[in-house]
Parts: C-alpha cells; structure tokens; sequence
C-alpha cells in the first residue's frame, strides 16, 4: 500500500516539530484527559488501549452542534455517507454507520436503523446541554460491547450529579442564506444535592426547530428536511453510604421530521407530497455503583423504546413501528497483583413490532453474553497489555468470540507506541432473519424478505500507532487495516428488472478490505494563538467486484487555527471531504471533493455569560452545483447567535 499525504499536511507538521521544547510531558494539558469508552474504566487518553478521539464540551460550546453528527464530523476517521431522506449517517473508518454503536453512559441507544430504513434517530438522542464529553473509540470494540460494535463505539457521557447547585442555559438561532432552514435551540441544566451527601438530583431539556430547506432546482421539494425536537431527562442519585450509589434516570424525545417530496414512476403520473415521521424515544435505567475492600461492583438494568409512526399526504404511510430493548448487566473489577481484571455479564431481549411482519406483526430476539478484560503490566517498565474476551449467544445463530488483545508502551515522557488486534461481529437484524419479514421497497420497485440462515459479520482488524506530545505540541499517527466477511446484502432471484415483480432477499456474500492511515497534530502557538489539524487515508475494496468501496472518501481531514486573549476568542475551521465513487442506475459515478470553511468568535460578558457569533459554510458550498448525484446537502452558508449562561 501506498500512502500519499497532501502537500498541506507535510507542510503543516515542519512549523510544529520546530516549535517543539525539551519539556516533560507530565505537565501536558491533555495527560489529564480522561476517558472511559476503550478499557469500561477511567484512565488517560495517553493510556487508552485503542486509537481514540475525544471532543470536550468546550468543544461543542464554541460552534454549533445539534446532534452527534455535528460534534464528531471534524474528528480523524470520520466520514459520512447518505442515509436517504435527505439524511447524512456517520461511518468510522469507512465502516457502514450500522457497524457503530452508540452509546449514552455506556448504554446502548437503540439500533434504529437496524429496522427503521433511513433512521439516523440515534445522533439526536441527548441534548448539547446536558453532554459532557463525547468519545469516539475506532476500531472493532466488540470484545467489550458486542454486536453493533463491528467498526467503533461512540460514546456520549453526560453532565454528572454535582454536590452544590451548578446549571446552564443555552440560547441560539441561525439564518442560512436563500430561503428556509432557519434553525432555533434552546437547551437547559440543572444539578446539585437534595439532601447532602446523600441525594442528588440532575435535570435537562432540550427544544430545538429547523425549517426545512426548499431544493434550489425545484423549491416543491426538500433539499434538507425540516426538524422539531423536544428532549428532557432527569437522574436521582442516592447515595445510602460513603463508595456506593444507587441512579434512577428516565429520559424522553419526541422528533418530528418532515420533507416536501414526490412519488416515482412516469414524470406524467407523478405527484407532490409532504413525508412526515413523528418518532418518541424513551429510556428508563436503573444502575448501582460501589466500591469494596477488595473489588468495584456495578449492575444494573435498563429499558429503551423507540416509535415510529409516518404520515404522507399522498400515497401509503409506513406501518407504525415500535423497537423495544431490555438490557439487565453487570461488571466486576478487581487487582490481583499486576492484574486490574474485569469480568461482565449482559443479557439483551429485543422485540419490533412492524406491520411488515406479514404473519405476527411481530419479532424478538434473547442474547446473552460474557467477557473477561485483564489489564496487565508486564515486567518491561511503562509496557501494558490489555487482553479481552467476550462471547456471545444469540438464539437464531451460532455462539460469536470475540477477542482482542493491545499493548501501550511509554518509550519514554513523550513518546507513546501502541498497538493490537481484534475481532468484531454484527448480529443480523431482527428483519434480515425473520421469515414473516416481507415488504415493497425502493418506490415500490422490489419486494424484499428475510432470511433465517444468516450468520454474523465479522472482521478483522489490526492497527499500530505512535503518539509524540510535549506541553505545547502533540503528533500522532495510526496505520490500520480491516478485513471483513459475510457482509449482509441483498440479492435478486426471481423477477430481476421487472419493476413491481422483482424479489429480493439477504445473503452473507460480500467481503472487503479497508486500509489507511490517520495523523494528528496540534500546537499552541504565540500571542493567544493554537493549531490542529486530522488527517485520514483510506485505501477500500470490494473483494466482490474488485472496486473501491461507495462513499468512501480516499482523503479527509480537517484544520483548525484559534485564537484567546482575555475575554475574546475566535476559530477559523475548515473541513474538506475528498472525491468519492457512487452508483447511478448500473453506472458508476465520481463524486468530487469539497472543503467547508466556518467562522466563529466569542466574548465572555462575565464569568457567567459567553455570547457567540458566527458564519458556518462561509464560502456557501453548495452541493446540487458539483453534482446532483450526492445523496444528501450540506447546510448553506448559515450566520448564528447564541448565549450561554451558567451558575
């Protein structure tokens, strides 16, 4: 394989590697970065057994984010591809956004694209106002989480229950240019004790409205859809003694989305109409933590529902959907010596209730899994291998392992070399094994059905790293390869062609091979000033058909300059997405490259009060002009206000 960095990155790092000074990493800002998502505990970015990308809430606080997309799209290895209904979904190393689990906490969010096509209801779960961090963990994570986590976990961690009152507020609006897509959002925070020591409470909300966006060729219809949201929750935590705590959170979002569209087949019979999904989400969880003399318990239990119900004033609705997933899990940690051992249990029912389940009109599936992780520090000074197991039973397929096994090495202060395996499974979905599944897709071009002979994808995926960071400067740079089997696709035998007679169903066929390479840097800079930029290359295959894997751009990055001093701040953020293949009809065809640039500054009114500003897609990038074939839009040039308040 051949590795080709643009000429922007080679010059970008020389800057950086000059401005570095003999200093020790020790006092490094980011040493005190925490995270949990690689190892299901706390330790530093620096010690994360896997390649990880964090994004702070100082992060998402300095330009807007509404949803999970908005707060990863920037970071290294992250691509987007269409999801269909103007929808963007994300892709971790070029991996399908079904093979990324996302995950509130630590627990999971329900798959809803699994059964819901075109879903991307996952990205808007969890109010901005309420996210601490978000985590992203690239790389097959099954060995800890299990299905779903094929090509990553990205993990949202919330705002905790504090010991004195603190809260926020947020107020934002933005106008693109040309008509429609105004965007307002408003959000709030509120935690402290009810009782000291003892009882504590954490509540937020979140509302949120979008217009939907006329296409510029054809205002009759959506270029982006509208979207209004309201989400809230709240956690009581219970404290009945010193090292233990008891939370009880529920949470709930209704997202209503709706698109002006028009029916298929002959332009002369074709119709106008007004698509609309009306989705609730609610979750329920119950967890204990506690710590003992020799050991750290946590257990606990939690039920997440998802539906769906569409409206169409033209044409026939979807059948109302309803996605229920009940999880009761448990983990245990204990030191033994050089070993921080941590054994887990997870037992998951799912159930859909869809009316494309021609016979019951309903599906469900029991799993139960176990693993065990052994973090070892070998006899080698600053040398720590991580070792993991999880084994997985699902009652309509055979048992799936997944192991894992990664080692980081201190080389020295500054330098950090790490590196590993793993294996990673996704469990077919509900439909894609269900024999009553059976429904018009496609415009009504095709009937497809389930098949209950389906076994897991898989992959294999390997990938080595060195991370080089001193108080002011930090470089990285990873190399990984992915080879997956038995991709689930779909296949035609009976009809093939004939509109409206042509029968589908699934087979595990599909192979692929995904290599690149991604690199980091960042440096602060004189006079108030930083810098940091990502880069990712991306060499994909279809073994079926020998051709690069669609939508998958070869290069991708993102840069970074900003500025502080005193009360003012300022960023200037640019991302580019490079050329990418798609299918039209039997032809394929190139997508070209484009680079959104955004701009955007800060005044702190007070320690309390933060007013921003901004331009987002400052050079108005405009899709539909470079191609009408991408299957989704970028927001157009957008000016934005907002006001932060906290206490």
């Amino acid at each position: 394989m051949k590795f080709q960095p643009p000429t922007l990155l080679s010059f970008a790092l020389l800057p950086l590697v000059a401005a570095a000074t003999d200093v020790r990493a020790d006092d490094a800002p980011f040493l005190r970065e925490i995270v949990v998502s690689a190892s299901a505990s706390e330790q530093s970015l620096r010690d994360a057994p896997a390649a990880m990308s964090l994004i702070d809430r100082d992060d998402l606080l300095e330009r807007p984010v509404r949803d999970v997309l908005d707060a990863v799209r920037e970071s290294a290895g992250i691509t987007m591809s269409s999801a269909g209904f103007t929808r963007k979904q994300i892709n971790i190393r070029g991996m399908d956004s079904g093979h990324t689990l996302f995950l509130v906490d630590g627990r999971r969010v329900n798959a809803s694209a699994d059964v819901i096509a075109h879903s991307d209801f996952e990205l808007g779960w969890i109010p901005t106002e309420a996210i601490r961090q978000v985590e992203v963990v690239r790389g097959p994570m099954s060995a800890l989480y299990g299905s779903e986590a094929l090509g990553g976990v990205i993990n949202v961690l919330t705002r905790p229950v504090t010991d004195t009152w603190t809260g926020s507020s947020s107020l934002s609006y933005g106008q693109p240019a040309g008509s429609g897509g105004a965007d307002t959002q408003a959000g709030a925070y509120l935690a402290g004790p009810l009782i000291p020591d003892q009882l504590g409470l954490r509540l937020f909300a979140d509302f949120s409205d979008r217009e939907e966006t006329p296409d510029d060729n054809d205002p009759a219809l959506s270029a982006m859809e509208g979207r209004r949201a309201l989400s809230g929750g709240g956690t009581l935590s219970w404290t009945p003694a010193q090292m233990h705590r008891i939370d009880l959170s529920f949470q709930q979002a209704e997202d209503e989305r709706r698109r002006n569209t028009r029916t298929g087949g002959p332009p002369h019979l074709a119709e106008d109409y007004e698509f609309r999904d009306e989705v609730t989400r609610r979750q329920i969880d119950v967890h204990y933590n506690g710590e003992f003399e020799h050991f750290q318990l946590e257990a606990g239990a939690y039920r997440s529902t998802l539906d769906r119900e569409n409206f169409r004033t033209a044409g026939t609705p979807s059948s109302p959907q309803r996605l229920d997933d009940d999880i009761v899990e448990g983990r245990l940690r204990f030191d033994a010596g050089r070993h921080d051992m941590l054994l887990g249990g997870e037992y998951r029912r799912e159930q859909l209730d869809d009316g494309s389940l021609v016979q019951t009109g309903s599906e469900s599936a029991n799993r139960q899994a176990v693993y065990v992780q052994d973090r070892i520090d070998l006899p080698l000074p600053e040398l720590t291998a991580t070792l993991g197991l999880r084994v997985d039973n699902h009652e309509q397929f055979s048992t799936a392992y997944s192991p894992r096994a990664y080692l980081v090495w201190h080389a020295s202060d500054d330098l950090t070399l790490r590196g590993g395996y793993s294996e990673g499974f996704k469990a077919p979905t509900l439909k894609q094994l269900s024999t009553q599944f059976l429904t018009s897709a496609a415009g009504g071009r095709f009937m497809i059905g389930g098949n209950p002979d389906l076994e897991p994808e898989t992959s294999r995926s390997g990938e080595f790293g060195v991370l080089y960071q001193l108080p002011e400067l930090r470089l990285e740079a990873t190399v990984f390869e992915n080879r997956l089997q038995d991709l689930v696709e779909t296949f035609c035998f009976e009809s093939c062609g004939i509109r409206g007679q042509e029968q589908r169903t699934y087979r595990n066929v599909a192979e692929a091979r995904i290599r690149g390479l991604e690199t980091g840097a960042g440096v602060d800079l004189p006079l108030g000033f930083d810098f940091s930029l990502n880069y990712t290359y991306m060499d994909t295959r279809d073994h079926e058909t020998d051709l690069q894997l669609q939508e998958r751009p070869r290069h991708s990055g993102s840069a970074r300059l900003g500025w502080a001093r005193d009360s003012w701040s300022a960023q200037l953020r640019a991302q580019r997405i490079g050329s990418q293949v798609t299918t039209v009809g039997p032809q394929r065809q190139t997508l070209p490259h484009y680079t959104l640039w955004h701009l955007g500054g800060a005044y702190e009114l007070s320690s309390r009060v933060t007013l921003r500003l901004g331009v987002e897609n400052l050079l108005d990038e405009r899709l539909h002009e470079r191609s009408d074939q991408f299957g989704y839009e970028e927001r157009r040039r957008f000016a934005y206000f907002s006001t932060n308040l906290s206490f």
